[in-house]
């Protein structure tokens, strides 16, 4: 988790603070030890407690009740916490209710098809009802239009999957930020010669605003190390 923190610290250092998610296993958020080890990560500057979210994986089981207890802890220096892959584990909505994540990421086998799938649909809707709105809720495994409208009709509007792109690395990531301060530099020069209704200019801005769309949505895959960037 070190050597994760490190390589994202050092790639981002130069771009302002982005949430890193984490994947840990309850046993391990639940082990004095593992507390200890975040202090002198922080202490030592390889994160910021703010900048850190902690994803519980779901399925995994736990004690909701004593993992409810360290959450507190956890929190009170400025930890954010996400359920992982929901929907997974037995206890699902009663984990959501009680230690009240700031995110939830739903997992891929209850998206893949939801456009199609009233049971799906009825498990997300009753989701977005616990979590009070969709603004907390990510949808893993987008890959078709149908999909990715049936949960904006639901009011969820972050998601991940093939449907954007592969997973790509931090390099390629930052590559993908430089092509985007390039083709706006591009445009900047163009409207000094060219009025903004000309189709050469509309076009430029269309691929911009494509590009722009796809470095926010990958971002996520990037805060996420223990996925392999995914």
């Amino acid at each position: 988790m070190t050597l994760s923190m490190q390589s994202f610290a050092l790639a981002w250092s130069e771009t302002p603070p982005t949430p890193l998610f984490v994947n840990v296993t309850p046993s391990s958020l639940t082990n004095k030890l593992f507390l200890e080890y975040l202090e002198i990560l922080f202490e030592k500057g390889i994160c910021f407690p703010e900048q850190l979210v902690i994803e519980i994986v779901e399925y995994i089981p736990y004690d909701v009740t004593h993992l409810s207890a360290v959450i507190q802890t956890v929190r009170s220096r400025g930890v954010r916490i996400a359920l992982d892959d929901v929907g997974i584990g037995s206890n699902t909505f009663s984990s959501v209710a009680v230690l009240e994540p700031d995110w939830v990421k739903v997992d891929r086998t209850l998206i893949r098809g939801i456009s199609g799938t009233p049971a799906k649909q009825e498990f997300l809707s009753r989701l977005v009802q616990i979590m009070g709105s969709g603004e907390r809720i990510i949808a893993e495994g987008i890959e078709t239009h149908e999909d990715l409208e049936t949960i904006r009709s639901m009011g969820i509007f972050k998601s991940q999957g093939y449907y954007w792109s592969a997973p790509l690395s931090v390099p390629q990531i930052q590559s993908l930020l430089q092509t985007i301060e390039q083709k706006r530099h591009e445009l900047l020069k163009l409207v000094e010669t060219t009025v903004w209704t000309d189709p050469t200019v509309l076009a430029k801005s269309e691929e911009i605003d494509r590009l722009v769309t796809l470095y926010y949505r990958l971002w996520n895959k990037v805060r996420n190390p223990n996925r392999s960037l995914s």
